[in-house]
């Protein structure tokens, strides 16, 4: 999917999400035993939500190419014949468009099928057909392999996240100007359910609302703060710059039951004053299943799935990626609420985008290709706020298009926000980025980009 004025909105899109799940946490509470019967799961529907997903692109497609009037929306019978005979390609799109929009976008068309009482993976299948509905008919550039996993995939972990923070929003018993306001909130939160309800007549009908909506375990947190990046490898430091962190965290894998994908998940967002690169990172982190392995009076030890969404634009540093892992998850109880938490992930890498040369990729400037990796996360705190932790991580990729053979990718963190006041805290962390890549009969192109931060944080 092309997009000109799109990762904008997306970010726009996706500040909006953080801010408003951050005024959520006193409403996160256990749902009485006497309260009213929760409404039944939506029934499936298959051809109202094909249907609405190939609305969602006639509507997108219009809008580029009636009031945008782009050249790549110029689509024709002979433009579909040749999409639908020809082969896939890899696309030189911008890395923002390739990594930030097709995953928001993916999750307009996951929502739909939510919406329609599709299952975590069903959704996910809807929008595999939807990202390829819109790849042969929506443009007239050939079928691009990137945009097809990065919507899918990323659809699957960012559209979960927006089904879930919606659902805390609406009300089905709510009417009147009540009702209005949430569902128009609730729609600009996630505009593939706000149609989908619409479509159904969900957005009017009075009832229950699900017990599942309010999760038993919910905070959001924010920091602000000076942040120093710089470039090892060429001994420069950049300027300093005001920065703003957002994050949530939904469901306790180990307090909590858990039955469906993304029972619990966190969302982390890193926003900077630079103008061109806005977004500086993000992360989405969901957990697909989970199986206790051992069960002590003071620690567990959990054998856990998880899907992860990674954005990182650090300067002339960038990578995004879609992966899966199996995790050994640790906890340890030590005075009061407070633990030692710790986490090990393997990871198996669909795809990752990294930063190369531009000149060496027809102005695309990063390489694309899967890959294996390795994190580990420590942290000390109480729930949900960490006082100290560390986290590193290590990555493989095999390139499958671009300049570089392999890339190895290493990062870590250090990191405390100490209590002060209440709800407020101060902190700082030092991060440090690194990439690795092997270029044919080139020596090895090394990359270094540390960062440190010092912030007040809220909770």
């Amino acid at each position: 999917m092309r997009s000109g004025g799109t990762s904008s909105a997306a970010l726009v899109h996706l500040a909006m999400v953080l801010l408003l799940a951050a005024a959520f946490p006193a409403h996160a509470h256990e749902v009485p035993a006497d309260a009213p019967l929760a409404a039944a799961p939506p029934s499936r529907n298959v051809w109202l939500a094909l249907g609405e997903v190939t609305a969602a692109n006639a509507a997108i497609w219009s809008v580029n190419r009636f009031i945008r009037k782009t050249d790549w929306s110029e689509v024709s019978p002979e433009v579909w014949g040749r999409n639908l005979t020809g082969r896939f390609e890899w696309d030189a799109d911008k890395f923002t468009a390739n990594q930030l929009d097709h995953p928001y976008h993916g999750g307009i068309y996951y929502n739909i099928g939510r919406d329609n009482g599709f299952s975590y993976w069903e959704s996910g299948l809807l929008t595999f057909l939807g990202s390829l509905q819109w790849e042969v008919f929506g443009e007239n550039n050939p079928p691009s392999t990137n945009d097809i996993i990065n919507t899918s995939l990323g659809g699957l972990a960012v559209g979960e996240v927006l089904y879930r923070l919606s659902s805390m929003i609406l009300d089905n018993s709510a009417t009147g100007w009540e009702r209005g306001g949430l569902e128009v909130a609730a729609g600009l939160l996630n505009p593939g359910r706000g149609l989908s309800r619409v479509v159904r007549g969900e957005a009017w009908r009075v009832g229950p609302t699900p017990r599942e909506s309010t999760p038993l375990h919910f905070a959001g947190f924010a920091r602000a703060g000076f942040l120093q990046e710089g470039d090892a490898t060429k001994g420069q430091v950049g300027e300093g710059q005001f920065f703003l962190g957002l994050g949530l965290r939904s469901g306790d894998p180990f307090l909590d039951d858990f039955h469906k994908p993304f029972d619990s998940f966190s969302v982390d967002a890193s926003f900077i004053t630079r103008q061109d690169h806005f977004l500086s990172q993000a992360e989405v982190q969901g957990l697909l299943a989970l199986t206790p392995l051992v069960r002590r009076p003071r620690w567990q030890v959990l054998l856990g799935a998880y899907q992860f969404y990674d954005y990182v634009d650090i300067g002339n540093y960038q990578v995004g990626a879609q992966s899966f892992s199996g995790s050994l998850l640790y906890r340890h109880e030590l005075k009061g609420a407070l633990d030692v938490r710790a986490t090990l992930d393997l990871r198996g890498v669909a795809l990752a985008a990294i930063s190369t040369d531009p000149s060496e990729t027809d102005g695309r400037g990063y390489d694309y290709g899967p890959g294996l990796g390795v994190t580990l996360r420590a942290a000390l705190g109480s729930w949900p706020w960490e006082y100290a932790g560390l986290e590193l991580e290590a990555s493989w990729i095999r390139t499958l298009d671009g300049t570089s053979n392999d890339h190895l990718i290493q990062e870590g963190r250090l990191h405390a926000d100490i209590p002060v006041f209440h709800g407020l805290g101060l902190g700082g962390s030092v991060q440090l980025f690194r990439r690795d890549s092997l270029i044919p009969h080139e020596q090895a192109d090394t990359q270094k980009n540390p960062r440190f931060q010092v912030f007040v944080s809220w909770h």
